[in-house]
């Protein structure tokens, strides 16, 4: 019996050490993103969309406006190469979907829909009206191909930066998409959990896969904005709906034709999502990419020296991309 109560009281001491320990690292979890928040202020607005409010950065003047739509687990931040040489020629706005940067965290469920609703509602409360340009990378490229179907009397063009297929899901085979897929789905409610208790804010773990690519006077800042509980949340919202954000755009409907449409692939196996394989998804990737370049208006882009994030990689062949179709609409 004596035995018994001496283990059942290390089994109590540890779980007490264990749930002060939790404590501990949330408590420094929300102290630090506070510090985080107030030694990086956001550059750009802060504007309600309707009950939480949307982060948006402008530089540059000019029409058509470019607005940059970034990836999963990406914000503003990601065309920090990118934006300031586009802005040379015509206004170019990124901005942060809900619960990523500086922004707050908005409704479930996080689709193509809900997306486009709230971002049109930015650029309304913005001020920014007349022709844009739409710029998509990852899933990012199927939230900008819903809204430009969606708001087709405002989009003039579209740039789709290694963009999920709005068939994906329906394209890989079976085997393949679920074990891609569900390893994405277990991997971000798995961050979803642990975040808040900082325990991946000690490990070094941030949302954003590309801090360390970026020039040294940005990595501190990205890193930082990827350890905030919310983008883990925003990052499981986004790929919860990743089914249904691909059947809005088909249900949407064809790609108006007065839009323009470019594309630009990426050639190398970096920095896509964990599971991504060389043997297997790439191959399939090529072939979707190459699906939708075969309804572009100008001639596909082939990044032959950058992996996923080519706007990180090579920002100067997306800039120049993009101002390709400024140039094309322009001359219209």
């Amino acid at each position: 019996m004596g035995a018994r109560n001496k283990i059942a009281r290390m089994v109590l001491v540890l779980l007490v050490l264990l749930v002060a320990g939790v404590l501990l690292s949330s408590g420094y979890q929300a102290f630090a993103t506070g510090w985080d928040l107030e030694k990086y202020p956001a550059p750009g607005q802060l504007i309600d969309v309707g009950g939480y409010r949307l982060h948006i950065y402008c530089v540059g003047e000019g029409s058509p406006t470019i607005v940059m739509e970034a990836g999963m687990s990406g914000w503003s931040t990601d065309w920090l190469l990118v934006q300031p040489e586009v802005a040379e020629v015509t206004r170019a706005c990124a901005y942060d979907r809900a619960g990523y940067g500086w922004s707050d965290e908005g409704p479930r469920p996080q689709d193509s829909q809900q997306v486009a609703t709230a971002l049109n509602r930015l650029l309304a409360e913005a001020g920014i009206e007349g022709e844009i340009i739409l710029v998509g990378h990852s899933l990012g490229g199927v939230f900008a191909q819903y809204y430009a179907r969606e708001y087709p009397e405002q989009v003039v063009g579209l740039v789709l930066v290694d963009s999920v297929h709005p068939r994906q899901s329906q394209i890989m085979p079976e085997a393949v998409r679920d074990k891609y897929e569900g390893n994405l789905e277990r991997l971000t409610a798995f961050t979803r959990v642990f975040a808040p208790t900082g325990l991946l804010r000690l490990a070094g773990q941030t949302v954003s896969p590309i801090a360390d690519k970026l020039p040294g006077e940005y990595q501190d800042m990205v890193r930082a904005l990827g350890y905030q509980s919310k983008a883990y949340r925003a990052l499981d919202a986004e790929m919860a709906a990743f089914r249904q954000s691909q059947a809005q755009v088909q249900e949407a409907g064809p790609l108006p034709k007065h839009i323009l449409l470019a594309t630009i692939r990426a050639t190398v196996v970096e920095n896509y999502p964990p599971g991504f394989s060389a043997d297997t998804v790439k191959p399939i990737w090529d072939e979707m990419q190459a699906d939708l370049s075969d309804s572009a208006t100008l001639p596909p882009v082939v990044a032959t020296h950058s992996g996923h994030y080519v706007h990180v990689d090579e920002p100067g062949l997306v800039a120049q991309t993009i101002l390709d179709v400024v140039n094309r609409v322009r001359e219209s």
